[in-house]
């Protein structure tokens, strides 16, 4: 039952987490497409990384191969090396591998990467692991340091890994973790020794991060809970819990719950939807005609893929636009795809000023998403600036109607996102029968067009998948539009 840095992390979140990955690892929810692209952007994250220290000797053997692992460092260390990546140490029964192990003057500095633009709190834990074990296995660990990009960093030319880093001493920030952790390291290995710990689901259920041992712990929890309800921090909801409430619909009508959260109750128990008439009709006052429906869909990597682009800065790579030129007008669709093997802002830029006429409401849904796309394309396109910001300061936000909760529909289960007001208000237009039904899929099929892993068939049905997911969302925008001018009174 050797514990890891991975699963020591693991231990901190969750000690019922830590159990069943080691005992029942049958009931981990598979890695999903969107958590697997994570992962492989850590990796190239981190392969960039080792740029910076050319000459460093990389142990090769993988997490199925520990024992060679384990040698293949033993080897590098009595050969002099100065660099090593992926060292295999293990003490106390800890196994753990620094990104980065770097010989300095008086020891050894010891590096993590994270494909991140900051350091935060759940970083520190990881680092002080690693330092105990470095430095309980017979080397002297100077400093522990986090490696991550640098968010003020924009490309120009070939990416620079020495520009795109930066790298900042956490020792003293990871002391107190590295006090605690005998003590903790303890705790985890009772659980190990025992059977499943008895842990009420709570927040360390997502935070810090998504556990795959999540529908194994929630299969009890209906599928519209008290978990659902509207901005309720987990102190709420055990309070419900130790009321023996689950269902939404249960919750006393003398709780003490928001405004919000009384609507969302009202109308979980009635099956009816609140419908603020005059609400609606005061919001809909501010549209002006015509009419142009607009959504974006962007990718944002880390390791930024054209120049002018900043880390994870979001990269638009479609539009789709239906215009209607008055009220219970036919609509008009028009839309743009960019070519994946190039940056596709330039057309994008062309295709906005092109095709949206200088006056009328640009209707979006969330209107900060793609205002800040707008303003990110002003700026490195500086001659289409003014036309680019005259579009922004023309957005008309969908989502605020149904975000104030002017009209709250029971099938949106507490959400305002189009995904659940669409179906909600519109029956039988919903995303269940696209290939590509959310904007995760629609970056990650994207992104692998950028790389060119699909043949030219399958990069064909992808573009007209994107085509058709894209062109749902403006006229989805649409038909939710009329639902509201029926109930503007």
């Amino acid at each position: 039952m050797r514990l890891s840095k991975t699963r020591y992390l693991r231990g901190l979140q969750c000690l019922k987490s830590l159990w069943l990955h080691n005992f029942r690892p049958d009931l981990r929810a598979p890695v999903s497409p969107a958590l697997q692209r994570i992962f492989d952007q850590g990796r190239q994250v981190g392969e960039l990384a080792r740029r910076c220290f050319p000459g460093g000797v990389l142990i090769a053997a993988d997490h199925d191969h520990i024992p060679e692992a384990l040698a293949q460092t033993a080897a590098a260390l009595k050969r002099g090396a100065e660099t090593l990546f992926e060292a295999a140490f293990v003490h106390d029964d800890v196994l753990a591998r620094p990104d980065i192990l770097v010989r300095v003057e008086g020891g050894w500095d010891l590096i993590e990467v994270k494909a991140s633009t900051e350091i935060k709190e759940v970083y520190l834990p990881d680092v002080a692991v690693q330092h105990f074990v470095v430095a309980g296995s017979g080397l002297k660990a100077r400093r522990g340091l986090l490696m991550h990009v640098d968010n003020g960093y924009v490309r120009k030319g070939a990416v620079d890994p020495l520009k795109l880093f930066r790298t900042e001493d956490v020792t003293a920030l990871c002391a107190p973790h590295l006090k605690e952790l005998p003590a903790t390291l303890a705790a985890m290995r009772a659980v190990l020794g025992n059977v499943l710990p008895e842990i009420e689901i709570g927040a360390q259920c997502s935070s810090p991060y998504d556990c795959d041992f999540r529908d194994f712990c929630w299969k009890h929890v209906p599928d519209y809970s008290v978990y659902d309800l509207k901005r309720a921090d987990f102190g709420t909801i055990t309070e419900l819990r130790h009321l023996g409430v689950m269902r939404l619909e249960d919750i006393p009508p003398d709780f003490g719950l928001t405004d919000a959260q009384e609507i969302q109750v009202r109308v979980a128990k009635s099956g009816e939807p609140h419908i603020d008439g005059p609400g609606i009709r005061k919001c809909l006052a501010g549209l002006v005609y015509p009419l142009h429906f607009l959504d974006f869909e962007t990718v944002a990597p880390a390791i930024p893929p054209y120049d002018g682009l900043r880390p994870f800065q979001a990269l638009p790579f479609q539009a789709s636009l239906h215009v209607q030129a008055e009220p219970g007008g036919k609509t008009e669709h028009l839309e743009y795809l960019g070519d994946p093997k190039s940056d596709p802002r330039a057309g994008l830029v062309d295709f906005l000023i092109g095709r949206i006429g200088p006056k009328g409401s640009v209707v979006v849904y969330n209107a900060s998403f793609e205002g800040g796309r707008l303003l990110e394309l002003a700026e490195a396109f500086p001659r289409q600036a003014k036309a680019l910001t005259g579009i922004k300061k023309r957005l008309w936000d969908l989502i605020v109607p149904f975000r104030s909760n002017l009209f709250v529909h029971p099938d949106m289960r507490g959400s305002a996102s189009l995904k659940s007001v669409l179906p909600a208000l519109v029956p039988g237009m919903d995303y269940e029968h696209l290939d590509i039904g959310d904007g995760v899929m629609a970056f990650l099929a994207y992104e692998a067009l950028m790389a060119g892993k699909m043949s030219a068939a399958q990069a064909k049905k992808t573009m007209a998948a994107l085509r058709e997911y894209c062109g749902q969302d403006t006229l989805g925008m649409v038909e939710i539009l009329r639902v509201l001018e029926q109930y503007a009174v």
